[in-house]
């Protein structure tokens, strides 16, 4: 039973055996086919011509074998390229192959793994470096891109202040009304934290009720403002059955001098400003300058 000739084609192009036994057998058998034709013309039979017959037809065939085999595997020469490229830099360039043999099924496996291993490689360090609650970044997040806003900020000479607050009574809640209703505060407390962001602002839960909130570009009387904001719309807000009023929070705000300071002096700073809010209360702001800055009129 014959095979019907598209049925060979399809056969051939998903089979690089047949390909690879192809192009050997062509190129093996090149110059004795150049040597029939050249005989069967009837041309001069002598040594010299068939001699110059037999080595030109053997070049030919051994730069037909090269050129096919180069073109059999260029795309695992781009799958190499773009394994390369994605761990020197991360990036996905998109390759695919149309080809139904093994090589191309290989290219389009790769190029397939290497995408989805990035997505859950990217989806593992968001959640390495997210807070799940409130959506925040974590410490771990704030410290990293924490320092390099301050690198930054003091490159350029720019102010950066700190901002770090803690839920008043946390515990309270959480023993009266249950580990649910705690979280909903702290969700409500991460939305609202957004909700006031600006587009560079840095913010983060760095413990089980506390938060930081790094400030670029923000001298001590706007980081206030952020501050007094916050603690007000907090207070204003109701979580199930926690009555408006029920939920505050106690802040610490410090304006740091990047130059000179860590980012963990800073948030020690506002810390210390923190606890001493708590003491003189809770719900309340207090901050504190870095010695090295200018004074600031501060109008409260």
């Amino acid at each position: 039973m014959n095979l019907p000739r598209s049925a060979v084609l399809d056969k051939f192009g998903s089979s690089l055996t047949l390909k690879i036994f192809s192009i050997c057998f062509t190129s093996t058998h090149l110059p004795l086919l150049a040597l029939v034709a050249y005989l069967t013309i009837g041309y001069k039979t002598s040594t010299f011509p068939i001699l110059i017959v037999a080595v030109m037809a053997t070049l030919l065939g051994t730069a037909f074998c090269l050129w096919s085999v180069w073109l059999l595997l260029r795309p695992l020469h781009a799958v190499t390229k773009t394994v390369q490229a994605y761990r020197e830099s991360g990036a996905v360039p998109a390759i695919s192959s149309r080809r139904s043999d093994e090589i191309g099924t290989v290219v389009n496996a790769i190029s397939t793994l290497i995408a989805e291993l990035h997505a859950t490689l990217s989806q593992l360090r968001r959640q390495a470096t997210t807070d799940v609650l409130t959506g925040l970044g974590n410490r771990r997040w704030l410290r990293d891109i924490g320092t390099s806003e301050l690198q930054r900020s003091a490159r350029e000479g720019d102010a950066l202040s700190v901002m770090v607050f803690d839920l008043d009574h946390f515990k309270k809640i959480n023993d009266e009304h249950g580990h649910e209703v705690g979280d909903q505060v702290l969700v409500m407390t991460g939305a609202v934290i957004q909700h006031n962001m600006r587009p560079y602002d840095i913010a983060a839960r760095i413990g089980g009720e506390e938060f930081c909130i790094l400030l670029p570009r923000t001298d001590i009387a706007q980081a206030l403002k952020i501050a007094e904001r916050l603690r007000g719309e907090l207070a204003a807000r109701a979580v199930a059955m926690l009555p408006p009023g029920r939920v505050t929070a106690s802040f610490g705000v410090y304006r740091g001098d990047p130059s000179r300071e860590t980012l963990k002096a800073m948030m020690v700073a506002a810390d210390r400003k923190l606890y001493m809010a708590k003491n003189a209360g809770r719900n309340t702001v207090h901050w504190d300058v870095a010695e090295a800055c200018s004074p600031e009129p501060v109008r409260r």
